[in-house]
Formats: structure tokens, C-alpha cells, sequence
């Protein structure tokens, strides 16, 4: 018995040591596991806990901390100093935040391993209600219209047309200038003080277009005659110039003596009649060349009162009626009553001044006028005439008339024709 027992104990004996070592193996591999364990617990817990926040966008850093609530131990806010501080680099601003206790977690806002970028683009003390993307910026001034030229406010198209105009105008294309021109005035949006420099300008551009021999090619306002033998002046009027007094077929073509016409002779008058519009706030008078027919419909009449298919000539200054009494509305020159060097009867004193008489209130010319509308036809003995007293235009003193200058007077009776040429006087 004792024989057989041994080699049972010898081999016990003997299979000891191997049977530790084994135990002592799955030992360490259960400590290195359990390590492992521990470690991704601690890893995933530091990741709840704020360190996965490292690989969040900088904006959606900047909205989660708006969107939460303020965290426990906030950034102190400093003063604003007297003068904007440089702009401090992400590096500096990270150093500048207090840390929080061990026993707190980072704040979702500037987590301690999140990168530089995402620590610019939170501001040290943005309260809780700051847009994604940093601080409130200053409101936008109000952009200025793409329709309209921010310096000045007008129209682009406009302003555009008016430069093309010019840049005609520069270029020696007068007509074509006058042309785009005209065609700016005729736009309401255009203001009363840029009107007036364009008028200006087109009175200019006509000094040479209307007021000079020279005639342009397809001008649609004047042309030529070319003298025959047997022509005179006043034939030439009858035949081509129905519209207009002779002395100005005389003073457009520079003639000294209208009886000295030459065969071949060339002789520029006008196609169009001329039409004045009196505007009684400026005490100015606008004459335009076009036709003699009135359309009133919209569309049709223009800011200053013209026609859509009226070209502006040049402007006067007028005096009218004391106490505002120069009627307003449509009148057209009455048949046989345009009189040069007029005797003249004072409707209110019975005074008589003959003709070539020094005193003669209304001077040289004398224009009458029909009215020529349901407000104006009533009126009679109205005209336009010029003064023995100057410093009256641009004064209400005339017993109701439309008075001129005595050149402008003389210049305004050569242009406008009996029964063609219309009178509008507006405010």
C-alpha cells in the first residue's frame, strides 16, 4: 500500500509547480484586463464628462454655451479700458481664463483640451443669451438702393442718361446731346434744382442749334432753303416758315439786310412752332418748339408742364400781376394782335400813350392772348408785353400781364405765331 501511495504523492509532487505557474498566468491576465476595464471606464467617463468636446466646430461651441445655462464658476468680466486693446492671440486668452477646481467639470464653453480656435471664438464673458458666433455686431448702416446713386440719390438710368448726354455734348454731337437731354427734363424724378442746370445746359446747346445759321443733319427742328431768284424774305416765310416772324428768319441767319438775298443762298428757318409755358412761382417763362396740339392724358406732360414731344429752347424771366393777378391756364395768340410799337390806352385811368411814346408802360411788343380752356376763356385784354421799368420783372406789378425784358420781349414776339403757338401760365 505504501508502495503503491508513493507514486501518487511524487506525482502530485511533481504536477505542482506546473499548476501554479498557470494560476499565476491567468492572475496577471485578469489584473491587465481589469486594468484595461478601468482604463475605457475612466476614458469614457472623461469623454462625458467634457473631453469629447475637443472635436466640436468652434460654432457649435459658441451655440451650446448660448443655448445652456450660465456654468457654475464663469470667467470674471473685465472692463472695457479707455482705448480698444489689441486683439490678443488665442494662445494669450486661454492663459487668461481662471481654471476651475478638480472637483468641477470644464465648462462646455472652453473645455481644457479644446483647440485653440474654438477658445478665439468664445468671448471671456459672453453672457448666455450671445448669438452662435461670438458677440451682437453693430447694426448695418441701411444699404442705398441698387436703383439709386448712393452719393447722390437719383436714379442710376437716369444719371447715366444725363452723362451720355454730356459725354455727347463734349464730343461736339449737339444734337444728339440736346436730344438725351431734352429727354432727362421730360423725367419727373429728376429735381427742380437739376432741372434748372439742365435747362441751362440746353439753352447753351440751342445757341448754336437754334439760335445760329449752322443746321444739323436730321434735325428734326429746322432746315434749309435754298434761295431762287425772284425769293425774298418774306416769300421764304410764306412758303417755308408759316410759324414764325420774319425778323427771326433775319436774326437766326444773321442777315443784315433782308433784302441783299443771294441766288444759292441758304436760308435755315424752323419746322416746328415755338410754345411758351409761363410758371408763375419762378417768374419764368420756358419756350419749347413741337407741335401745337395739347394732350393732357398721362404720360403725356412732362414736370415742368411740357408736352412729351416739346423740346425745350431756352428760359426768361417775367413780371406778372400785382396781388397774384395773372390768371392761370391755356391760352393761344390771338389772330392780328401781335403790334410792334403799340399805342396803349390805360384800362383803369383812360390814359392814352401813342405809339413811340417814351412812357408807353408795355414797351416795343405787344402779344395778345386768347384763352383757350374753360378757365381762361372769359379773360380778354390779357398779353405779354415788355416794360419801361426793369427792375419790375420778376415783381408782381403789371395790371395782370405776362411782361419781359425789352430783348427778351423782342425775341419772344419773333418766335411765337398767331393761332399756333400756345400759352400756358401754371403756378
Amino acid at each position: 500500500m505504501l508502495q503503491s501511495q508513493t507514486p501518487r504523492i511524487s506525482s502530485r509532487a511533481s504536477a505542482s509547480p506546473t499548476l501554479n505557474r498557470r494560476t499565476q498566468y491567468l492572475a496577471i491576465a485578469g489584473l491587465l484586463g481589469l486594468v484595461v476595464l478601468v482604463a475605457g471606464v475612466v476614458l469614457l467617463l472623461s469623454r462625458i464628462g467634457g473631453g469629447g468636446s475637443a472635436n466640436i466646430p468652434a460654432t457649435d461651441v459658441a451655440a451650446a454655451d448660448a443655448a445652456a445655462p450660465a456654468p457654475a464658476i464663469a470667467a470674471p468680466a473685465i472692463p472695457a479700458p479707455a482705448q480698444p486693446p489689441a486683439v490678443a492671440s488665442p494662445t494669450t486668452r486661454a492663459a487668461n481664463l481662471p481654471a476651475a477646481p478638480a472637483s468641477a467639470p470644464a465648462p462646455a464653453s472652453a473645455p481644457a483640451s479644446a483647440p485653440a480656435s474654438v477658445l478665439a471664438a468664445v468671448p471671456a464673458a459672453a453672457p448666455a443669451a450671445t448669438p452662435a458666433g461670438g458677440p451682437t455686431a453693430p447694426p448695418a448702416m441701411p444699404a442705398a438702393s441698387p436703383d439709386k446713386d448712393a452719393a447722390t440719390g437719383l436714379p442710376v438710368d437716369l444719371l447715366k442718361q444725363i452723362e451720355s448726354g454730356n459725354q455727347a455734348m463734349a464730343a461736339g454731337n449737339l444734337l444728339e446731346a440736346r436730344t438725351i437731354l431734352n429727354r432727362a427734363l421730360f423725367d419727373g424724378r429728376l429735381p427742380a434744382n437739376e432741372r434748372r442746370a439742365l435747362r441751362q445746359q440746353l439753352q447753351t446747346i440751342n445757341e448754336t442749334l437754334v439760335f445760329s445759321p449752322a443746321v444739323s443733319p436730321n434735325d428734326p427742328l429746322f432746315a434749309r432753303h435754298t434761295v431762287r431768284s425772284g425769293d425774298n424774305l418774306t416769300i421764304i416765310m410764306r412758303q417755308q416758315a408759316p410759324i414764325v416772324d420774319r425778323r427771326f428768319l433775319a436774326r437766326i441767319n444773321r442777315m443784315a439786310n433782308e433784302n441783299a438775298l443771294r441766288v444759292g443762298q441758304t436760308i435755315k428757318f424752323p419746322r416746328q412752332p415755338f410754345h411758351a409755358i409761363v410758371h408763375k412761382n419762378d417768374y419764368r417763362m420756358d419756350v419749347y418748339m413741337g407741335p401745337p396740339s395739347m394732350d393732357f392724358s398721362a404720360g403725356r406732360v412732362g414736370p415742368d408742364g411740357q408736352q412729351a414731344d416739346w423740346t425745350f429752347i431756352r428760359s426768361f424771366k417775367v413780371g406778372l400781376g400785382e396781388s397774384n393777378g395773372t390768371p392761370e391756364g391755356l391760352f393761344v395768340v390771338r389772330p392780328a394782335s401781335k403790334l410792334v410799337n403799340p399805342r396803349w390806352v390805360n384800362p383803369r385811368t383812360g390814359e392814352v400813350f401813342e405809339a413811340d411814346d417814351p412812357k408807353n408802360p408795355i414797351g416795343e411788343f405787344w402779344v395778345g392772348l386768347d384763352g383757350a380752356d374753360e378757365r381762361t376763356r372769359l379773360f380778354t385784354g390779357y398779353g405779354i408785353h415788355g416794360t419801361t421799368e426793369p427792375e419790375s420783372v420778376g415783381q408782381q406789378r403789371s395790371m395782370g400781364c405776362v411782361r419781359l425784358l425789352p430783348d427778351d420781349v423782342a425775341m419772344v414776339y419773333e418766335l411765337l405765331a398767331e393761332r399756333v403757338s400756345t400759352v400756358q401760365i401754371i403756378p
